[in-house]
């Protein structure tokens, strides 16, 4: 398949559409794939404040374990603070078991850490990562009730 012509394809499409006249959409692009050897994770670079782009390199992607990351989006300072305190926390954890905490683990300790602070974080973020139990797994979980 040409990439290139289905692209423009799509681009004469949308400018064809009604929408054509709306706001282009600005937010960030996270996405994980599982496959039978893992987890394949990508996310774009640019942090914005509405239409100003304050840092067209940053890292949207944080490892919290050897093999557990999360992919943030929203508040930069919020999606950090819940990454540095589940990385703390796995830590902890993988000194307590002897062993590295599961995906899902770490994934609850995610969603537990966002629901706790669901009036004050805003946030969307990816768990991604691969285990021997579980193989490749990737799970959602979202810190806001709100919108600021």
């Amino acid at each position: 398949m040409d990439l290139n012509a289905s692209g423009r394809g799509a681009a004469q499409a949308c400018s064809n559409s009604t929408m054509s006249d709306a706001e282009p959409h600005t937010g960030t692009t996270i996405v994980a794939c599982t496959f039978d050897g893992g987890v394949v994770l990508g996310a774009d670079g640019r942090v914005s404040t509405g239409n100003y782009i304050s840092n067209r390199a940053s890292n949207k992607i944080m490892q919290l374990t050897d093999n557990v990351f999360l992919l943030r989006s929203g508040s930069a300072a919020d999606t950090q603070a819940v990454g540095d305190y589940v990385r703390y926390f796995s830590e902890q954890l993988a000194g307590e078991l002897g062993q590295e905490p599961s995906v899902q683990t770490i994934a609850n300790l995610v969603a537990t850490m966002n629901y706790n602070n669901k009036n004050n974080l805003v946030g969307a973020m990816l768990v991604a990562g691969y285990d021997k139990q579980a193989g490749g797994q990737v799970t959602r979980s979202s810190s806001s009730s709100r919108r600021r």
